[in-house]
């Protein structure tokens, strides 16, 4: 196994390129930090974990060490592989997501992209009672779902945000459910730089 990669940082998008020792190797790391990295002279480390199939070998790298063990434990659940694994840490922290399945929160599990309802409450059932060490602290809170949240989500969407993208934009900022939908998705396209 590779447990741990640290190098060079060549390429972040399309596909995140780390040159380690002269060899560039490809990890698939969550959208929330290919959104922090670029390329640098500095070495970085990522925590890695390679998943072997008959045919392909896939490097999934965290910057992270709780994003990689959350992972690992995702994917030990029947019907959650890798790819949705890493979506499920592509916009919310370990800690967040780890929140959710102590607490059985499905509803909030099932808006990740790739994770339906069914899906969800196994992962709550198979994972409920080994998140402790994932909530050291006071556990996160949860994002409130309200009809203006859903709104703004809606519109963002349509305006070409991906859904875990809209709702991370939405968990970042600063808003309450008196602001209009209008004036929410205003704020959040300028909060990404897109407006």
């Amino acid at each position: 196994m590779i447990a741990r990669v640290r190098g060079r940082i060549v390429s972040v998008d399309p596909r995140c390129i780390v040159d380690v020792g002269g060899v560039g190797l490809e990890l698939a790391i969550p959208e929330k930090d290919r959104e922090t990295l670029k390329p640098v002279e500095g070495e970085t480390t990522f925590h890695t974990h390679l998943v072997v199939r008959e045919d392909s070998l896939n490097l999934f790298g965290f910057l992270h060490r709780e994003d990689r063990d959350l992972f690992l434990r995702l994917i030990s659940v029947s019907g959650v592989g890798p790819k949705i694994a890493l979506a499920a840490l592509s916009t919310y922290p370990a800690a967040r997501v780890a929140s959710a399945i102590r607490g059985g929160d499905s509803t909030f599990l099932s808006k990740i992209q790739g994770i339906g309802k069914k899906t969800a409450e196994r992962i709550v059932v198979d994972l409920a009672g080994k998140m402790d060490d994932f909530l050291t602290g006071a556990p996160e809170p949860l994002p409130a779902t309200s009809g203006v949240r859903d709104e703004v989500v809606l519109a963002l969407t349509t305006l070409g945000m991906t859904r875990n993208a809209a709702e991370g934009v939405l968990d970042r900022m600063e808003w309450n459910d008196e602001d209009s939908a209008e004036e929410l998705v205003r704020r959040a396209l300028k909060y990404t730089g897109s407006a």
